[in-house]
């Protein structure tokens, strides 16, 4: 089985001895042809292929013979690592999306006893589970298949460690910027696709993020299953307290900021962002900002003020944004090669690094701090972020560089309208 392995740097900026690593996602073009997860895997997507013909009827079933077309095994004219790359994004859009029709199924062919079996356990998850507040459920071998690493080879992505943590002290991530979804957050802190166990032995992080994930029935299982739990308060600190090690991920400006996003820029809502900074406080816990380059490169957004109003309001009133995004549409795919349409939902292959910054140490808590303290450690919090962006910058500008020369004109045609910045990243600003 192939691994992800360390990439040398020669232009990396230094820092102390061997604490400084990179760890890139590689291809993997050896899977094997037919293994039980492999088996799990495509009964499950069988299963709910066949959900989607049930319910929806003969208008989707072009349309599921074309996803199942492309989820298949067959390999369409790709290479082998290709291949699998695709089919792990596009499997991620299927089994996302019908995650929210499972219900509406299990109501309409569960029978009474199918009824009554669904609604307890919604009825128990939605009043009694505390999983997403505790760490619970977590299953690591979720985190290790080899799923992952195709998904993360299709950018590809990369995890870089500036320093060595301390497995016995806790802490508190902050993941910058955003994006759209947060894709390096999810790929290289919820997997083992970069090798986070290998860069930081002995922490079992969880990343947190909105409430609203834990209440579609089977999706939040699988959520924990990777170590993804709720952010609230009550999440972090019940999360530190699991031991020594325990830590947890914050992606800090949330849904706000997934609304400033555009390739080639860098804004951050961080300013006035210090609630976090409190509880690190609070609990003893020490901070490591992590800068994810690349993240906002994924995909491109309208600009436009139509519906900013709209966005705004429903971010405040649900929780989350809905920043109107788009992609690539897949070469030789029906959109690209019937309708000559560049555009569509799959991300720009273009390169995600994620840098963790050196820790902010919290000797002792704080069960009181004063507004003083919280707005000194913020500060130097801001300060290591800043550094992690100056350093880093350069080095990923060169490999930003040559991912757009292999993608050529396509990317730049994708991203047209709006105001991008393809040729360059802004500098960082901090609202």
């Amino acid at each position: 089985m192939a691994e992800s392995t360390s990439k040398e740097q020669p232009d990396k900026p230094c820092a102390s001895g061997d604490e400084v690593e990179t760890r890139t996602a590689e291809k993997l073009a050896d899977d094997p042809q037919l293994t039980l997860p492999k088996l799990v895997f495509n009964s499950i997507a069988a299963v709910l292929m066949y959900m989607w013909c049930d319910l929806l009827g003969r208008p989707v079933y072009p349309l599921a013979a074309y996803v199942a077309l492309l989820i298949s095994p067959l390999r369409l004219g790709w290479s082998p690592a290709e291949r699998y790359e695709v089919r792990s994004m596009i499997s991620i859009y299927f089994f996302v999306l019908s995650s929210g029709l499972l219900p509406l199924w299990c109501l309409k062919r569960g029978g009474q006893v199918g009824r009554t079996l669904f609604g307890l356990y919604v009825a128990w998850y939605m009043l009694a589970d505390t999983a997403p507040l505790r760490g619970g459920r977590f299953l690591p071998s979720l985190r290790q298949r080899n799923f992952w690493r195709h998904f993360a080879a299709y950018f590809p992505m990369s995890l870089t460690r500036t320093a060595k943590l301390d497995p016995k002290r806790n802490y508190i991530f902050g993941y910058h910027p955003h994006g759209v979804i947060s894709m390096g957050a999810l790929c290289n802190f919820t997997t083992e696709a970069t090798g986070f166990s290998a860069l930081f032995p002995g922490l079992s992080l969880r990343l947190l993020t909105l409430g609203l994930n834990f209440r579609i029935p089977v999706f939040r299982e699988y959520l924990l299953g990777i170590g993804v739990n709720d952010v609230s308060r009550k999440s972090i600190e019940g999360n530190l307290a699991r031991g020594p090690g325990a830590s947890v991920m914050i992606v800090i400006g949330g849904a706000r900021e997934s609304l400033e996003t555009a390739p080639g820029t860098n804004k951050l809502i961080l300013g006035n962002r210090k609630g976090f900074v409190k509880l690190a406080l609070q609990r003893g816990a020490s901070l490591v900002p992590v800068y994810s380059f690349g993240e906002t490169d994924l995909f491109g957004v309208y600009a436009s003020n139509r519906f900013r109003r709209l966005q705004l309001w429903l971010q405040k009133q649900l929780g989350f944004g809905i920043p109107f995004f788009f992609g690539r549409a897949l070469t030789g795919g029906v959109l690209h090669r019937v309708f000559g349409m560049n555009r569509g939902v799959m991300p720009l292959r273009m390169p995600v690094q994620s840098v963790v910054g050196r820790p902010i140490h919290v000797d002792a808590p704080v069960p009181k701090p004063t507004q003083e303290q919280i707005d000194e450690l913020h500060a130097r919090y801001v300060e290591e972020l800043r550094k992690i962006y100056d350093d880093w910058k350069a080095p990923f500008l060169e490999e930003r560089t040559r991912a757009m020369d292999r993608q050529g004109d396509r990317a730049k045609e994708v991203l047209r309208r709006g105001s991008f910045h393809l040729e360059k990243i802004e500098s960082m600003v901090i609202n």
